[in-house]
């Protein structure tokens, strides 16, 4: 069950991550793996204060729900506040010994529609 869960949203939140990362700092050590995703050198803790030092640090006002433990996967989530930031959330996992970083995308908004 849980690799049902976990694969469709690493892939979503992979294809959607790279072009979000750019205004924000990462924890040093953080890098791209093969499939593009960022994976960051420190633990989930490490990751999460630096995180949430940075959106602090640019004035960013964020919801920070977690850590928390769902069927053997820790995460961490930064909802931004902030309608100026090219992101709506943040998502911090840690998952079989690798701690992944990812950026969900502000949808634009639909002027005919009135919602996003």
């Amino acid at each position: 069950m849980l690799r049902g869960f976990l694969l469709p949203f690493i892939l979503t939140a992979a294809l959607l991550a790279p072009a979000a990362a750019d205004d924000l700092r990462m924890p040093p050590g953080t890098r791209h793996d093969a499939s593009g995703n960022l994976v960051s050198g420190r633990g989930l803790r490490d990751t999460t204060d630096f995180i949430a030092k940075q959106l602090a640090a640019r004035g960013i006002t964020a919801t920070q729900t977690g850590p928390y433990r769902v069927r053997g996967a820790e995460l961490t989530r930064f909802v931004s506040q902030t309608p100026a930031t090219p992101w709506l959330a943040i998502h911090i996992l840690r998952s079989a010994g690798k701690t992944l970083i990812f950026f969900v995308p502000r949808q634009p908004l639909d002027e005919s529609r009135g919602s996003r």
